[in-house]
């Protein structure tokens, strides 16, 4: 009963007292409200972490949790074997970026860098089950991205379970880190001030902060200081050659840099010297303030050799400007390599700025006003001898200038605005022609005519618009140019000047003086004309050469037609007598022919076509040889080689190799051997006959060519010998000056040294003469007298060229005189020297004679003569008109076949049968009579400037049965068509039918018509 009473007051008295909150926001987190951090907690998938979910923890955890989730300082506990880790707000503000993935997580995973030192301490709590206290732990905790410098004071406390064991630790944290390293870093400055106390002169200060700062071992793993004095300084009287004042540093100290190292020069210059310190300490004097500098992969590279003291090598720098206590100027440089264990932090930058200030106590400052009143004694000192130097240095400069503008190549003058020279060197007197005793030049006369506008125009701007005035302008002197002319002339020209006005201005900005500067460009502008000149030369010389092409190609192409049509005649006669061979083996008559001769005119048609295709090939042969020699002289290739030879003796021989020629050209040849040949007794001398004949040809083939259309056709050959060079002011022959690149031969040692001859032969011929244009065209490259091709085959127009190169190897020049229808007279010699005659004088001489053969080769110097071959004659390739066939007159007395003639029934005469068989023989299969009627009818007009091709065209289509008519030039072909029943334009017309006509491209004479229109109709056309 009792019990029951008791029982029942005990249920009332809990029934009375208040129900107690719920605070487990772990369990319950509904009826909490939560922090943020509890909120992340909650968060947190526990599931991953060694804890498992929170809806699985132990009471006992879930309490633990909840006790160092209310600690207000940092806690953490370390749960299980894995030492899972649960820590509060306060805690994550220490360990810095690990968090939030720290949380739940193992410790010795999250806490590697540390986990060694930490991991015996936790071993032992749970062995011993007793807590410890350790005071400014250092842990190197890596929670800024480096492993940073840290201490700790901590509590660490087990946590037994039910059964009896320690399942977890508790611990509290308090960061020291700060406090520690303001400790230590004030013991530093402490030491400093001591040491700076002792100072008594700037060089004591500067040892005492080294080796105060040498004390910082771990927050300056290396130092260094330099001492610093600019130029702005100590002199502004010295005139400076730079544009800014200079920074001279030198070393004072260091700590932990070996003596010599590359990084700590012992001095430069911040201003001018390039290095890695020259940069940042412009920016701390600039700035006057410390500068951080990130080391960078240039520094690093400098840091090589450094052993590092502290905590290993760091990553920034500072440099720190020591300045006086007014702060106007720098004193030094202190360089610092920071803690790399530490981050540049408010507390480090202010004990780096401590160290700086400890300079500037008024006891140090005292020193240092010392110094400065001492520096500044000796800067006045320093400051008259300077101005000592200067006024010497300034008597010296105006004589050194006076001495300059008398030697310099530039005329000077200070002019007034008026004009009157102040004062002026002999040069500007000189081009001004300044009178001594006058100031005022005459610029009317100094100046070329029309000079004297544009330089007083120029004149009038300098003085109204206050601004420089630059140009060029000439005056009336003569100026001689340094080189000769290619004729080995002087050159003379107008002076050229370049005219330079500066103005002086006055304090009011009105023009006071005016700087004259004059500087002759008399060579500059011949320069510019020379360039310009061999510009249009060379301009010139490549429209030369591609009309030199244009012609050679023409001339190459030229006889090709010819070769063509003469082959096709050999063949032609050759199957023409094929075929009558085999009309005598049908027939069975063998006998008869056995007793038939072949006919003349196939042999005559068979060596005309050969001669022709002889003398197209030398045509050719002789422009190829041409081009050939140019090519070797232009490459040095072609050499001259002496062979003891009879000069007389050679010409004669010469000259004896044209008769045929002179005699088909009906012109009188005359040698006439000088007598400076006998007087010199000139015989054996040392000589190139085969070069020498090379010139002699091109001039004697020249001559015959150009004699023999006049009525007077004769030619003088003069052979003349002297010991002195010949010259254009004893004869009338104007020699070409030698090129200066030309080289004379003959000064090699295969010369010998025997007396010097000249030999010189003198061509004159009585054709038609040349124009001063035709003269001025000769000797020189791809140049000709005349262009033209028409006619007779032409040259390459290098033939005299070539003649002048020749004799200026041999040590000799080339001339001409003529007129305009007085004829030529062609001059050149050679140098030769005398020597004995050849031990084997025979074989000297067929030498000589083998080479005249081969240099005079009968059918080549017909063809360079330019003489028509058997038949070429435009007489004989008229037509005419009459309706007969014209028979062909040979010049070598060979008569040739007239063509077979057949009468149509148009009343018109035509050549025999296309087979070219002879009368009385079949015609061509399939040919009907309306087909011979047709036939009988064509003409054709030819016209072509060229007698070999009119003559080889001409015999092919009359060997066809064509009529032909034939016209020299477009001016004989419009002349010939007016008379046929196709012009219907005024005057006479007959009732001749031309069919068609075969056209050149070029007329040459067809230029001197007049425009127009030449309309033709036919109904065969």
């Amino acid at each position: 009963m009792d019990h029951q009473v008791k029982l029942g007051e005990t249920r009332a008295g809990n029934a009375r007292k208040p129900r107690r909150k719920i605070v487990d926001w772990i369990s319950e987190p509904s009826t909490v409200v939560l922090t943020p951090f509890q909120q992340f907690t909650l968060d947190v998938d526990w599931g991953k972490s060694p804890l498992g979910p929170m809806s699985g923890w132990s009471g006992q955890l879930r309490s633990m949790v909840l006790l160092c989730f209310a600690d207000p300082k940092p806690a953490v506990v370390m749960w299980g074997d894995y030492n899972a880790i649960v820590y509060n707000e306060p805690y994550s503000h220490i360990i810095g970026y690990k968090h939030p993935a720290l949380q739940g997580q193992d410790r010795s995973v999250a806490f590697s860098e540390i986990w060694d030192s930490l991991d015996p301490l936790i071993e032992g709590i749970k062995e011993t089950g007793q807590g410890f206290i350790q005071q400014d732990a250092l842990f190197f905790l890596d929670r800024r991205g480096f492993e940073e410098e840290t201490y700790f004071t901590y509590t660490c406390l087990p946590v037994v379970c039910d059964e009896g064991y320690v399942i977890a630790i508790h611990a509290t944290v308090d960061e020291t880190t700060r406090q520690v390293l303001a400790d230590r870093r004030m013991t530093i400055i402490r030491a400093l001030g001591e040491r700076l106390s002792n100072a008594k002169t700037i060089g004591d200060l500067w040892d005492h902060l080294i080796q105060g700062i040498e004390l910082a071992e771990k927050d300056a793993p290396f130092c260094f200081l330099y001492s610093v004095s600019e130029s702005s300084e100590a002199s502004n009287i010295l005139p400076s050659t730079v544009p800014s004042p200079s920074m001279h540093c030198v070393l004072e100290g260091s700590v932990g840099i070996p003596e010599g190292h590359p990084i700590t020069p012992s001095s430069f210059d911040a201003a001018y010297d390039q290095n890695c310190l020259t940069k940042p300490f412009n920016q701390a004097r600039n700035e006057m303030a410390t500068i951080l500098v990130p080391v960078d992969s240039e520094i690093k590279q400098k840091f090589s050799g450094i052993k590092f003291r502290g905590f290993g090598e760091s990553t920034h720098i500072v440099v720190c400007p020591i300045m006086d206590s007014e702060k106007q100027s720098v004193l030094a440089f202190l360089v610092i390599a920071l803690n790399p264990r530490a981050p540049y932090d408010k507390d480090y930058q202010e004990w780096i700025q401590m160290l700086s200030q400890q300079v500037t106590t008024p006891q140090v400052s005292a020193i240092i006003l010392r110094q400065e009143v001492e520096r500044r004694l000796a800067l006045a000192k320093q400051e008259a001898l300077d101005r000592a130097i200067l006024s010497q240095q300034l008597t010296e400069s105006e004589t050194n200038f006076a001495r300059f503008a008398t030697r310099t190549p530039v005329g000077l003058a200070i002019l007034t605005v008026d004009g009157i020279a102040l004062t002026a060197n002999d040069l500007w007197k000189s081009q001004t022609k300044l009178e001594i005793g006058s100031s005022q030049v005459n610029w009317e006369e100094v100046l070329m005519p029309g000079e004297y506008e544009r330089v007083k125009k120029a004149w009038s701007q300098v003085v109204q618009e206050k601004k420089p005035s630059t140009f060029q302008t000439r005056i009336d002197k003569p100026w001689k140019a340094p080189e000769l002319n290619v004729d080995g002339e002087e050159q003379w020209s107008e002076t050229h000047l370049m005219l330079a006005w500066f103005p002086d201005l006055d304090d009011e900005g009105n023009v006071s003086t005016i700087m004259s500067c004059i500087t002759e460009i008399s060579e500059l502008k011949w320069t510019e004309n020379q360039l310009r000149a061999r510009m249009e030369q060379a301009l010139e010389m490549k429209k030369q050469q591609e009309r030199f092409i244009d012609m050679t190609s023409h001339e190459m192409r030229n006889p090709l037609s010819a070769l063509i049509g003469c082959a096709d005649e050999i063949l032609s006669s050759l199957h023409e007598y094929k075929n009558s061979m085999k009309n005598f083996t049908r027939a069975g008559r063998i006998r008869e022919l056995l007793s038939t001769e072949l006919p003349a005119y196939l042999v005559d048609d068979a060596i005309e076509a050969t001669d022709t295709i002889i003398y197209c090939a030398m045509h050719q042969k002789r422009i190829i040889d041409d081009i050939l020699t140019l090519s070797r002289l232009d490459s040095n290739l072609l050499v001259v080689s002496p062979e003891a030879s009879q000069p007389v003796h050679i010409i004669r021989s010469a000259l004896k190799m044209f008769e045929s020629e002179l005699k088909q050209a009906d012109t009188k040849l005359n040698f006439i051997q000088d007598d400076s040949i006998q007087d010199l007794k000139v015989h054996w001398t040392l000589l190139d006959p085969s070069r020498v004949l090379q010139v002699l040809l091109n001039l004697m083939t020249n001559a015959i060519k150009f004699t023999r259309t006049e009525k007077v056709r004769q030619i003088t050959v003069t052979m003349a010998a002297s010991l002195e060079k010949p010259s254009s002011q004893k004869s009338i022959v104007e020699y070409v000056p030698k090129r200066r690149e030309s080289s004379d031969q003959t000064v090699k040692g295969e010369w010998g040294n025997g007396e010097i001859l000249y030999i010189s032969i003198t061509v004159t011929d009585s054709g038609r003469g040349l124009s001063e244009k035709e003269k001025a065209n000769l000797f020189h490259l791809f140049m000709q007298a005349s262009p033209k091709t028409h006619v007779q085959y032409g040259g390459s127009g290098l033939g005299l060229f070539i003649s002048r190169q020749l004799t200026e190897m041999q040590g000799g020049e080339i001339g001409v005189h003529s007129e305009r229808g007085k004829g030529s007279t062609f001059q050149f010699y050679v140098k030769t020297r005398r020597t004995p005659p050849p031990l084997d004088l025979k074989a000297t001489e067929d030498g000589i004679k083998k080479d005249l053969q081969m240099a005079l080769r009968e059918d080549a110097l017909r063809e360079a003569c330019g003489f028509e071959i058997s038949g070429l004659s435009h007489d004989n390739l008229m037509h005419d008109h009459s309706g007969g066939a014209t028979v062909e007159k040979n010049d070598v007395g060979i008569p040739m076949r007239p063509l077979p003639v057949k009468k149509t029934s148009f009343g018109l005469s035509s050549p025999g049968l296309k087979n070219g068989m002879e009368k009385g023989g079949s015609e061509s299969a399939g040919r009907g009579e309306r087909g011979q009627e047709e036939e009988s009818q064509l003409q054709v007009l030819v016209v072509e400037d060229n007698l070999l091709n009119q003559k080889v065209l001409v015999k092919s289509l009359r060997k066809e049965g064509f009529g032909v008519s034939v016209a020299n030039h477009g001016g004989e072909a419009l002349e010939f068509l007016k008379k046929t029943r196709f012009w219907v334009g005024d005057g006479d017309s007959r009732e001749i039918s031309v069919c068609t006509s075969f056209l050149i491209l070029s007329f040459p004479f067809l230029l001197e018509y007049p425009t127009g229109i030449i309309s033709t109709k036919s109904e065969n056309w």
